[in-house]
């Protein structure tokens, strides 16, 4: 297993108007390329999950309780040959629940997980090692989305869940474009994640069935408010048509949506 080294000079964020030494692991420096003056807020998303990483899985599933759904969406719609050894990249791996869904889906493939929160790394890496993933099948990044620097053409499948929000809309298409080039020709982008519902009428009333729905899951007003505050300093929510709009003008073609329950949606693309 190799686990990359975490930066703490990662992109930062502001709220839109419209409303991330084991042994046996070998540690190396990021490669930080994202402008200085987005770079604390990205630091304090990891720290917030850090802090969040003991009581994440059971808060995730108050907090979105379609969890399961969403995770079996993103990955339901991953058209590959599941004996076939892939190279997978996963954006924001969190405490690992996709990465385990990932690993039993594609038990072959070698995977690389990257979030800010080293924490949440240990955890996912935890998982992963409890299932039986092999140690020279794993690598461990912990740095921020617009820090990392892949070689071209390394990726059968990108895959994310519930992280791209965390980007500033400027910085989005940026990402769109080195995950084109880090997949392979006909690779496979795939991604769930919260977007903008228009108009403003339509977002509204999702977070207030949200509420509602996470209400019913068992999820406390305190629970509600660290999610509320956390969006407000730190998620940058896009309407659909824009995450389409950027990705084809990158080149990705057969764009599309796949799954959708109030803001949480599941989308995706091809390499061709």
């Amino acid at each position: 297993m190799e686990v990359k080294g975490y930066d703490e000079h990662i992109n930062s964020q502001q709220r839109q108007a419209s409303g991330a030494g084991r042994r046996g692991m070998t540690l190396s420096a990021g490669q930080p390329s994202q402008s200085q003056s987005s770079t604390g807020a990205h630091a304090s998303v990891g720290q917030f999950f850090d802090q969040l990483s003991a009581s994440y899985d059971a808060a995730i599933l108050k907090g979105i309780p379609p969890y399961a759904e969403l995770i079996g969406s993103v990955l339901g719609y991953c058209d590959m040959d599941s004996n076939r050894p892939w190279s997978i990249l996963e954006l924001g791996c969190g405490t690992g629940n996709l990465s385990l869904a990932i690993r039993e889906m594609f038990p072959k493939s070698k995977l690389t997980l990257v979030d800010l929160s080293p924490e949440m790394l240990t955890q996912a890496a935890a998982k992963l090692k409890q299932a039986g993933t092999p140690e020279d099948h794993l690598t461990l990044v912990a740095n921020g989305f617009m820090a990392l620097d892949f070689q071209p053409q390394s990726f059968d499948l990108v895959i994310s869940s519930m992280a791209l929000h965390h980007l500033l809309d400027s910085e989005k298409p940026v990402l769109y474009q080195r995950i084109f080039n880090w997949l392979k020709p006909g690779g496979l982008f795939r991604c769930v994640d919260e977007t903008l519902s228009l108009p403003a009428f339509a977002q509204a009333k999702n977070m207030t069935l949200w509420e509602a729905w996470a209400r019913e899951s068992g999820a406390t007003t305190e629970d509600l408010q660290v999610w509320i505050d956390h969006a407000e300093q730190h998620d940058h929510y896009a309407p659909l048509a824009e995450h389409f709009r950027w990705l084809q003008a990158v080149g990705f073609s057969n764009v599309d949506c796949y799954w959708r329950k109030l803001m949480w949606t599941t989308f995706g693309a091809l390499k061709p």
